[in-house]
């Protein structure tokens, strides 16, 4: 193994995340990718030390003026990004309309509208990587422009060894001490690891940090997150996957009879094989809802030989007891999920419109890449309203005059479907 990443069995919601580590671990060694060695003795002694510059980093950023700190970012991003830039126009229609409406909004409530930048992912490896700077760097100067004054955009962003690997441990505790304090930064490995590093940071911890996401919206910030959680093999897994787990665990009638169907799943051929390839890396939980969520995330991982993510969800499906008629259904839904590179995110938006938009408006920008000619692309904004029983009135700022009730779930998959692939 020319790399392991720090994600030990905890027989907890923590091992998760070590599917999709384990899986990158098999794909490296297939592809042959050597990766920084990180040493134990690194981990204990040079990263906490690292991370602590990095956090009092954050705190002198936090200490500038807004405009300050903005113009510190974009520099930041241009080197990261080689200084391959695409212009970014304050002008532009899109940002015009999009300010128009959060104006709109904020004199209809009395309160200013929350900002979200929604944005695409393209790959972190090859000629296309440095895109990825260049649209949070884009997403940054429009969540100013829409702002119309001085204000501190913040980025969800991974800060745990799976997102780091490629970076040195000095550069990894910089980024990690800086990110998790200054930003909204995301530890997905938090548990289990033992070293002082994340002990520095608890506000990472992917257990805490969505409540510093929806306390940042719900108290008027500006925030700029990819929308697909991850590269496109990895939010389908780690997202696509577990929505689809969650809607069949809706329609299985023995949804609230666990012990029925665990004694059903035990007997499964399928849920053998999957125990079996799983056994020296994870420490299944005992409750079927999250041993199903796992299997289906193992098998898209391809991390059950000889088992397709399709059949592992047909056994799924048989062992809930599910409908016919709704297996169809759910099994042509797995299939289009598949085929996308941004997953349809349903529990984010129903978490975005009961904490967010229930306080106050919601204004969601997409940002978005292009490889055909490449560029960086600020589409029109939605605005949300909250009208209560999960339901929200939407307003396009290319079309102010005219708005349509829907639910969150479908807000996310008409939002996530005509603005990304």
């Amino acid at each position: 193994m020319p790399y392991a990443y720090p994600a030990p069995r905890t027989g907890t919601a923590q091992d998760v995340m070590r599917v999709i580590t384990k899986a990158y671990e098999e794909r490296m060694v297939r592809d042959g990718i050597i990766l920084p060695a990180k040493t134990e003795a690194q981990r204990l002694f040079l990263e906490p030390f690292a991370r602590a510059v990095g956090i009092s980093v954050a705190m002198v950023m936090e200490a500038m003026p807004g405009d300050w700190g903005l113009a510190v970012h974009e520099k930041m991003f241009r080197v990261l990004a080689g200084e391959r830039t695409f212009a970014f126009d304050p002008g532009l229609p899109a940002l015009r309309a999009a300010r128009a409406l959060a104006a709109r909004l904020k004199e209809e409530s009395g309160r200013e509208p929350a900002l979200l930048a929604a944005i695409s992912h393209p790959p972190v490896l090859g000629d296309l990587a440095f895109l990825n700077f260049e649209l949070v760097r884009h997403a940054f100067l429009a969540l100013r422009e829409i702002r119309g004054r001085a204000c501190r955009p913040r980025l969800v962003a991974a800060v745990d060894p799976f997102a780091l690997d490629s970076t040195a441990i000095v550069e990894e505790g910089l980024y990690a001490g800086y990110m998790g304090s200054f930003h909204i930064g995301l530890d997905r490995l938090a548990f289990g690891r033992g070293h002082l590093g994340p002990l520095l940071s608890p506000q990472t911890r992917w257990d805490r940090m969505p409540l510093r996401l929806f306390r940042a919206l719900a108290e008027g910030g500006e925030v700029g997150m990819v929308l697909s959680g991850g590269i496109p093999v990895t939010g389908f897994v780690l997202y696509g996957m577990r929505e689809w787990a969650r809607r069949a665990w809706c329609l299985s009638p023995m949804r609230s009879d666990p012990k029925t169907v665990l004694s059903r799943l035990r007997k499964d051929d399928e849920f053998a094989r999957f125990k079996s390839a799983v056994a020296p890396f994870l420490a299944l939980m005992r409750g079927p809802w999250r041993i199903i969520e796992i299997w289906l995330m193992a098998a898209a991982a391809e991390l059950v030989p000889g088992q397709t993510a399709e059949a592992a969800a047909r056994a799924v499906l048989s062992c809930l007891g599910v409908a016919e008629a709704d297996r169809k259904i759910l099994l042509e839904e797995l299939e289009r999920e598949r085929t996308r590179e941004t997953p349809i995110r349903r529990r984010l938006f129903r978490l975005l419109a009961g904490r967010v938009a229930r306080r106050r408006p919601l204004i969601l920008l997409p940002v978005v890449h292009r490889t055909d000619t490449l560029g960086v692309t600020e589409r029109g904004a939605w605005g949300v309203v909250w009208l209560g029983s999960g339901r929200v009135r939407v307003t396009r700022a290319d079309a102010p005059q005219t708005s349509h009730e829907m639910s969150a779930v479908e807000l996310a998959e008409r939002f996530t479907v005509e603005n990304f692939a």
